[in-house]
Protein backbone atom coordinates (compact mmCIF):
# COMPACT_ATOMS: atom_id res chain seq x y z
CA UNK A 1 0.00 0.00 0.00
CA UNK A 2 1.38 3.18 -0.59
CA UNK A 3 0.75 4.78 2.64
CA UNK A 4 3.31 2.03 4.02
CA UNK A 5 5.31 2.54 1.00
CA UNK A 6 8.04 4.96 3.57
CA UNK A 7 8.15 2.86 6.40
CA UNK A 8 11.45 0.57 6.69
CA UNK A 9 11.18 -3.07 7.61
CA UNK A 10 15.11 -2.14 9.36
CA UNK A 11 15.83 -4.57 11.94
CA UNK A 12 19.08 -4.79 14.24
CA UNK A 13 20.45 -7.16 16.56
CA UNK A 14 20.95 -5.48 20.12
CA UNK A 15 21.28 -6.75 23.58
CA UNK A 16 18.13 -5.71 25.36
CA UNK A 17 16.13 -6.56 28.46
CA UNK A 18 12.61 -7.85 27.84
CA UNK A 19 10.23 -7.18 30.55
CA UNK A 20 7.23 -9.40 30.80
CA UNK A 21 4.05 -8.92 33.33
CA UNK A 22 0.86 -10.55 33.79
CA UNK A 23 -1.84 -10.11 36.72
CA UNK A 24 -1.73 -13.54 38.76
CA UNK A 25 -4.85 -15.97 37.71
CA UNK A 26 -8.21 -15.00 36.74
CA UNK A 27 -9.23 -13.14 39.67
CA UNK A 28 -12.53 -14.17 41.08
CA UNK A 29 -14.81 -10.92 40.94
CA UNK A 30 -17.94 -9.93 42.74
CA UNK A 31 -20.99 -10.90 40.84
CA UNK A 32 -22.25 -6.81 41.37
CA UNK A 33 -19.08 -5.89 39.57
CA UNK A 34 -20.35 -4.48 36.11
CA UNK A 35 -18.33 -5.10 32.86
CA UNK A 36 -17.34 -1.63 32.68
CA UNK A 37 -16.07 -1.41 36.46
CA UNK A 38 -13.87 -4.21 35.77
CA UNK A 39 -12.26 -2.40 32.38
CA UNK A 40 -11.98 0.87 34.39
CA UNK A 41 -9.89 -1.61 36.92
CA UNK A 42 -7.97 -2.91 34.20
CA UNK A 43 -6.99 0.72 32.59
CA UNK A 44 -6.32 1.75 36.06
CA UNK A 45 -3.97 -0.65 36.82
CA UNK A 46 -2.27 -0.61 33.25
CA UNK A 47 -1.72 2.86 33.09
CA UNK A 48 -0.18 2.50 36.72
CA UNK A 49 2.39 -0.21 35.59
CA UNK A 50 2.88 1.75 32.14
CA UNK A 51 4.17 5.26 34.11
CA UNK A 52 6.32 2.85 36.82
CA UNK A 53 7.87 1.57 33.31
CA UNK A 54 8.50 4.75 31.77
CA UNK A 55 9.35 6.01 34.66
CA UNK A 56 12.75 3.97 34.35
CA UNK A 57 13.21 4.56 30.29
CA UNK A 58 11.36 1.94 29.71
CA UNK A 59 9.30 1.32 26.30
CA UNK A 60 6.19 -0.40 26.46
CA UNK A 61 5.78 -2.44 23.63
CA UNK A 62 2.45 -3.97 23.65
CA UNK A 63 -0.59 -4.96 26.39
CA UNK A 64 -1.81 -7.96 25.97
CA UNK A 65 -5.12 -7.99 27.94
CA UNK A 66 -3.86 -7.80 31.47
CA UNK A 67 -0.52 -8.33 30.39
CA UNK A 68 2.54 -5.96 29.45
CA UNK A 69 5.78 -6.60 27.50
CA UNK A 70 7.87 -3.94 27.74
CA UNK A 71 11.81 -2.92 26.11
CA UNK A 72 14.77 -1.61 28.51
CA UNK A 73 17.57 -0.59 25.78
CA UNK A 74 15.81 -0.23 22.68
CA UNK A 75 14.77 1.68 20.71
CA UNK A 76 17.34 4.03 22.28
CA UNK A 77 20.37 2.17 23.63
CA UNK A 78 20.85 2.32 27.45
CA UNK A 79 24.07 0.93 28.46
CA UNK A 80 22.19 0.00 32.17
CA UNK A 81 18.95 -1.74 30.38
CA UNK A 82 18.72 -4.55 33.38
CA UNK A 83 19.25 -2.57 35.83
CA UNK A 84 16.69 0.21 34.95
CA UNK A 85 13.85 -2.79 34.13
CA UNK A 86 15.19 -4.40 37.31
CA UNK A 87 14.05 -1.26 39.26
CA UNK A 88 10.44 -0.86 37.41
CA UNK A 89 9.56 -4.55 38.20
CA UNK A 90 10.31 -3.14 41.78
CA UNK A 91 8.44 -0.11 41.16
CA UNK A 92 5.42 -1.98 39.12
CA UNK A 93 4.94 -3.66 42.65
CA UNK A 94 4.69 -0.68 44.81
CA UNK A 95 2.27 0.86 42.99
CA UNK A 96 0.01 -1.79 42.92
CA UNK A 97 0.49 -2.23 46.51
CA UNK A 98 -0.58 1.72 46.73
CA UNK A 99 -3.54 0.94 44.18
CA UNK A 100 -4.62 -2.33 46.23
CA UNK A 101 -5.65 0.17 48.76
CA UNK A 102 -8.22 2.20 46.54
CA UNK A 103 -9.37 -0.93 45.15
CA UNK A 104 -10.43 -2.55 48.44
CA UNK A 105 -11.93 0.13 49.95
CA UNK A 106 -14.20 -0.33 46.20
CA UNK A 107 -14.34 -3.98 46.85
CA UNK A 108 -12.28 -5.54 44.55
CA UNK A 109 -10.28 -8.10 45.13
CA UNK A 110 -6.51 -8.16 45.43
CA UNK A 111 -4.60 -8.31 42.44
CA UNK A 112 -1.01 -10.49 41.95
CA UNK A 113 1.66 -8.99 39.42
CA UNK A 114 4.32 -11.55 38.27
CA UNK A 115 7.23 -10.24 36.05
CA UNK A 116 9.89 -11.68 34.67
CA UNK A 117 13.24 -10.32 32.86
CA UNK A 118 15.53 -11.64 30.95
CA UNK A 119 18.60 -9.95 28.86
CA UNK A 120 20.23 -10.55 26.00
CA UNK A 121 20.58 -10.28 22.29
CA UNK A 122 17.29 -9.76 20.17
CA UNK A 123 16.41 -8.34 16.89
CA UNK A 124 14.46 -5.30 17.33
CA UNK A 125 12.75 -3.41 14.59
CA UNK A 126 9.79 -2.91 12.34
CA UNK A 127 7.99 -6.36 11.73
CA UNK A 128 4.53 -7.39 10.09
CA UNK A 129 3.04 -6.92 6.64
CA UNK A 130 2.91 -4.21 4.42
CA UNK A 131 -0.29 -3.34 5.39
CA UNK A 132 0.09 -2.83 9.12
CA UNK A 133 3.73 -3.21 11.31
CA UNK A 134 4.90 -2.67 14.64
CA UNK A 135 8.41 -1.90 16.57
CA UNK A 136 8.65 -4.99 18.30
CA UNK A 137 11.51 -7.56 19.45
CA UNK A 138 11.99 -10.86 18.48
CA UNK A 139 13.85 -13.50 19.47
CA UNK A 140 14.53 -16.35 22.43
CA UNK A 141 15.44 -14.12 25.16
CA UNK A 142 12.14 -12.36 25.00
CA UNK A 143 10.56 -16.03 24.87
CA UNK A 144 12.70 -16.83 28.24
CA UNK A 145 11.24 -13.35 29.82
CA UNK A 146 7.86 -14.47 29.29
CA UNK A 147 8.72 -18.10 30.76
CA UNK A 148 10.25 -16.88 33.68
CA UNK A 149 6.81 -14.30 34.52
CA UNK A 150 5.05 -18.02 33.98
CA UNK A 151 7.77 -19.81 36.42
CA UNK A 152 7.12 -17.45 39.47
CA UNK A 153 3.79 -19.10 40.50
CA UNK A 154 5.77 -22.74 40.57
CA UNK A 155 8.52 -20.68 42.87
CA UNK A 156 5.37 -18.85 44.74
CA UNK A 157 7.80 -15.52 43.55
CA UNK A 158 6.29 -12.04 42.16
CA UNK A 159 10.16 -11.24 40.43
CA UNK A 160 12.20 -13.72 38.22
CA UNK A 161 15.36 -12.88 36.57
CA UNK A 162 17.34 -14.73 34.10
CA UNK A 163 21.13 -15.02 34.61
CA UNK A 164 22.29 -12.40 32.61
CA UNK A 165 19.86 -10.15 33.77
CA UNK A 166 20.82 -11.06 37.51
CA UNK A 167 24.57 -10.27 36.56
CA UNK A 168 24.17 -7.44 34.33
CA UNK A 169 22.35 -5.75 37.52
CA UNK A 170 24.01 -6.76 40.46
Amino acid sequence: MVWLSGLSRHKERRETSAFSSDVAGCPVFPAHLEPEALVDMLNTYLSAMTEAILQQRGNVNKYLGDGIMALFGAPAGEPNHATLACYAALDCQQVLAECQQTWQALGYPPLTTRIGINSGPLVVGNMGSEKRMEYTVMGDNVNLASRLEGANKFYDTRILLGPLTYELAR
